[in-house]
């Protein structure tokens, strides 16, 4: 009876290791182009940032809400994501935020997850910040706000 149970129960570690291991290989950071020197002096874009790591449930849950806005963003708001997967993401997403002068905006939030800011393209403050799932139209609201744009 104890060598069934102890069967059971590892078959059940093993296999939710496995789904964990499909999960974090999928839950890969979103590819965004890259703000050149004259879209990022433009101030009337605001940026829109995603926090995001590899081992982040919630990151793995915004996916999808992250490539509406894109798409409903694009040319209209700076994208960038900022990874916290490791020593080595962490280390790329700070030079990008030097790069972009959002070194502020990366210090208040270094290892934060499962968020997107929004902040303001002329002082790169946050202007609004969602963390967790939510539906689209609240990162519209937030994003619109930024662009001073009055939502339907």
């Amino acid at each position: 009876m104890i060598k069934k149970a102890l069967l059971v129960v590892t078959s059940l570690a093993v296999s939710l290791i496995a789904v964990a291991w499909v999960m974090y290989l999928g839950n890969t950071s979103p590819t965004v182009p890259v703000i050149s020197a004259v879209e990022a002096a433009n101030t009337s874009r605001p940026y829109v940032v995603k926090l995001h790591a590899q081992w982040c449930p919630i990151c793995m849950l915004t996916k999808t809400v992250w490539s509406q806005i894109e798409t409903a963003y694009s040319g209209r708001a700076n994208f960038v994501v900022f990874d916290f997967t490791n020593q080595a993401t962490t280390d790329r997403s700070r030079a990008e935020a030097k790069r972009l002068g959002l070194e502020k905006f990366f210090d208040d939030n270094g290892g934060v997850t499962g968020t997107i800011a929004v902040l303001d393209g002329r002082t790169k403050e946050e202007a609004a910040s969602i963390h967790g799932i939510r539906g689209f139209d609240e990162y519209r609201a937030a994003i619109d706000a930024s662009l001073h744009v009055v939502t339907p």
